[in-house]
């Protein structure tokens, strides 16, 4: 393992979000080095962080795009006390939260796209994948908490493909910025917006991510499992359903591949 650049923020106190750093140079995936960690015992607020991931994933098994030295890649293991189906919600809390910590080097420039999108400037940031890890009758042993946030890219180190819908924090804001200060800030606020929600549920965030919404007032298209719902947002419920507003009425959407009609333009 590398000399740790990330110990100097590690809160030394277990239970704590951050409190123990592993470090890579480069793994396959943060996710699988963390699922490791946890099925030995880790403890609940260990972070497994990499320069470069050679087979990151996002959300829906999407290949994350993983340059070594610029970005932070990071799973964080909860060991929280909730039902299993209400683990997608912690998705929303972690955007919260990266959202809250991007405020200090990109003051404005933040908005959260349902489920687990972070943009800056109208481009996608950031991505977060929340994993449950289940034991044999299906009880909830513990979550990885993927995060993966764009910190240093340059525009030419962005994929063609991808230069309409990606962005950085230096390409948003014209200035390079510290990952480890970021990362003590994204560890500082996901465990505060994580004891709110295992003392008051997760109501207590929903203004908190509806603030930061990218999506509200604007018309999208859910695509799941091949059926197409097409309305406009009116913004999340207090279980962190997308709320629409179609042509037959209400609808209610709990998972679902958001396609915005015009996002990117």
């Amino acid at each position: 393992m590398a000399a740790n650049p990330y110990q100097s923020i590690e809160t030394g106190t277990p239970g704590r979000i951050g409190w123990r750093i592993h470090y890579f140079d480069e793994v396959g995936s943060t996710q699988k080095v963390a699922a490791e960690l946890a099925n030995d015992g880790a403890a609940h607020g260990t972070v497994v962080i990499a320069e470069r991931q050679s087979a990151g994933r996002g959300r829906m098994g999407r290949q994350w795009h993983s340059p070594p030295g610029l970005n932070l890649y990071q799973t964080i293991i909860l060991r929280p006390t909730m039902p299993l189906a209400e683990v997608p919600r912690l998705s929303l809390v972690a955007g919260v939260a990266a959202a809250e910590a991007l405020e200090s080097v990109a003051a404005g420039l933040v908005a959260l796209k349902w489920p687990n999108d972070v943009w800056l400037r109208g481009r996608k940031a950031g991505g977060i994948i929340a994993e449950a890890v289940t034991d044999p009758g299906q009880g909830l042993r513990c979550v990885l908490l993927g995060i993966g946030i764009n910190v240093n890219l340059a525009p030419d180190q962005i994929p063609e493909e991808l230069r309409d819908k990606a962005t950085s924090i230096r390409i948003a804001t014209g200035r390079q910025c510290d990952r480890i200060a970021l990362a003590a800030a994204l560890f500082n606020r996901l465990d505060s917006r994580y004891m709110e929600i295992q003392q008051h549920g997760f109501a207590v965030v929903r203004p908190r991510w509806e603030g930061y919404s990218a999506l509200t007032g604007k018309r999208v298209t859910v695509i799941d499992s091949g059926a197409r719902i097409t309305g406009t947002v009116r913004g999340i419920d207090a279980e962190g359903a997308l709320m629409l507003e179609t042509e037959s009425g209400p609808a209610r959407i709990m998972t679902g591949d958001v396609t915005v009609a015009g996002a990117y333009d």
